[in-house]
């Protein structure tokens, strides 16, 4: 029997090279980062500045535009052929051959020669309103990994529950996966005392964001500077003509400060760096019906309060995550945890969460992933 190994690939996100770094402790594992040309010239994108482990290696794949998209059954074998040399090259290292973990429905057609008890399927969203023009070319392609995967691994409860009942027959394959939180992000000086009267949001500044809520929250906040920190992101899946509007007038409130987009591994300073993190993600989209959001086990991390409004995942952690309904909730939730940030009780809640963290680091996630994989 040869030991574990890994081809992850969709490295692009900070969840997914979470998870590689973890694997990578202990596993040869490859991580892989696929972009177009024009999207690449347009990011000029990187990996981590954290140092790799020594059993990790990076690709960064460019290809031309369209290779994943109206050109990809030009590109289709070409892109298997290189998935054998990488697999290959792993079962040299191993002993036998590597599990390959896919994130995103498009790559169904290039892992068709990998053996099916050696394919996961990570899925972290609802695909399809990305491009509702290709809705059943990615449920095909979704459902095609869903029934060759050894395993299928949801970030969300949601996908989870949505998955098991499109497959009942698959149901026992398909397991909760929530995303993990890297451990450097984790606050080490929670002594260090955040900015007074700070409420913090970190993220991309989109249509996700129930605008209207956070307007009427910060209207009626003057005294408390609400800090947002992420770029403007204008990819509108609802039709809801006003929000960037909205958004606008948030944004230009004096009691607001915007930074800018920053790089993921510089992140974790500013949850720290809030008296109270919050979610105020617009329940009713169809993204925020269906995601894990990272905010949540990074908000956890800084061992500060978090407030969110009622996202599914976020319910499950009624012990860190307090759910509000609507502005006139989140407006007295605010003050109540600024007004308790400096009494002893908030200290000890906050290590206790501290604590939660170092409980759900990737390391952690990557050790019960390896268990659920000797089942099979």
């Amino acid at each position: 029997m040869g030991k574990l190994s890994f081809l992850l690939f969709s490295a692009n996100t900070p969840w997914t090279y979470g998870l590689a770094e973890a694997l990578s402790e202990y596993h040869h594992t490859h991580a892989v980062q696929f972009y177009d040309w024009g999207t690449y010239n347009l990011l000029h994108p990187s990996w981590s500045k954290r140092i790799p482990p020594p059993l990790l290696k990076r690709t960064m794949q460019i290809m031309p535009t369209g290779y994943a998209g109206q050109l990809e059954k030009l590109f289709r074998f070409y892109l298997q052929q290189l998935i054998r040399h990488w697999c290959q090259q792993l079962t040299k290292l191993s002993g036998e051959h590597p599990w390959v973990i896919v994130t995103e429905p498009y790559i169904a057609s290039w892992v068709r020669k990998v053996p099916s008890d050696h394919l996961i399927y990570y899925n972290f969203d609802d695909y399809v309103p990305y491009r509702p023009y290709r809705e059943q070319q990615i449920l095909q392609q979704e459902k095609e990994l869903i029934e060759r995967a050894a395993i299928t691994l949801c970030a969300s409860q949601s996908q989870l529950k949505t998955f098991q009942k499109r497959h009942p027959h698959r149901a026992s394959h398909i397991y909760h996966y929530p995303h993990g939180v890297i451990s450097t992000y984790i606050n080490c000086q929670p002594e260090k005392p955040p900015e007074a009267m700070t409420v913090g949001y970190v993220g991309n500044l989109g249509d996700r964001l129930d605008w209207q809520l956070i307007y009427q929250v910060i209207t009626a906040c003057p005294q408390i500077t609400f800090v947002f920190v992420g770029g403007l992101e204008d990819q509108n899946m609802l039709d809801h003509k006003d929000w960037q509007a909205t958004r606008q007038a948030v944004l230009t409130s004096p009691n607001v400060r915007h930074i800018g987009y920053v790089p993921s591994d510089k992140v974790a300073d500013y949850y720290c760096s809030f008296a109270v993190n919050w979610i105020p993600y617009l329940v009713e989209h169809r993204f925020n019906k269906a995601c894990c959001p990272t905010k949540i086990m990074d908000g956890i991390a800084s061992g500060r309060p978090i407030i969110s409004t009622d996202i599914p995942e976020c319910r499950l952690y009624p012990e860190w995550i307090s759910i509000v309904h609507s502005a006139e909730d989140a407006i007295v939730l605010i003050h109540k945890q600024l007004g308790c940030s400096e009494k002893p009780e908030a200290d000890e809640k906050s290590l206790k969460q501290l604590k939660f963290a170092h409980q759900n680091t990737w390391q952690v996630r990557s050790h019960t992933l390896k268990k659920w994989l000797l089942k099979f």
